[in-house]
């Protein structure tokens, strides 16, 4: 789908974990548009972290951390819930912890990520709920960039001017391959590659 839709650049950030980004390195080298690899964190103060990473090996080695800090109970789900499928769509295991959140502080996720020579995006500021506006005064984090929501950005944005010193990304979060956005939204990269975007990200102006 996202090829259909003629994107560069992709990030694929499941909720916690990285157990299921061994299938997209498989099948990367079958398309012409750049793969970020991530986890999207839900951390202990109930807001939601986009961590992106240069390498699979990166992501991976947050998501052995992160393990030690999953939490909370499956509420409406269960352990079958959580398929990890291989490049046919067919399960090949599940994962026995729940991984709607962890308990993980934000600082303390922050600091890890950048160890791991990794980038912070905080994940749509402008919902009510999961957004660390909750928590912190942005001047008071640190972080790379902010994303907001597709089809609100403008109306937020003129609320709020003063977001518009960050780099901002507006995603369509998508869940569903029905749901992945048009190209609609972009970012000026002195070249098509993962390097440039990281470079853009976190040394750009």
């Amino acid at each position: 789908m996202a090829m259909l839709k003629n994107l560069d650049f992709v990030a694929i950030t499941d909720h916690n974990s990285s157990k299921q980004l061994f299938v997209v390195d498989e099948i990367e080298v079958a398309y012409d548009f750049i793969l970020i690899p991530g986890i999207e964190v839900t951390v202990e103060e109930n807001f939601d972290v986009l961590c992106y990473f240069k390498t699979y090996e990166n992501a991976h080695k947050l998501d052995i951390i992160l393990e030690n800090y999953l939490d909370g109970t499956w509420g409406p789900f269960s352990q079958e819930d959580q398929m990890i499928t291989d490049v046919y769509d067919e399960t090949v295991s599940t994962f026995s912890k729940p991984l709607r959140s962890t308990s993980i502080p934000y600082h303390e996720l922050y600091r890890i990520v950048k160890e791991l020579d990794g980038a912070i995006v905080l994940a749509h500021i402008d919902r009510k709920n999961k957004t660390p506006l909750n928590t912190f005064k942005l001047d008071d984090i640190p972080f790379d960039g902010i994303e907001l929501q597709q089809y609100f950005k403008q109306q937020y944005l003129e609320k709020h001017p003063e977001l518009n010193k960050y780099k901002i990304f507006s995603s369509s979060d998508s869940h569903t391959l029905l749901t992945i956005s048009e190209r609609i939204e972009s970012i000026e990269l002195k070249e098509k590659s993962i390097d440039a975007f990281f470079e853009y990200l976190i040394d750009g102006d």
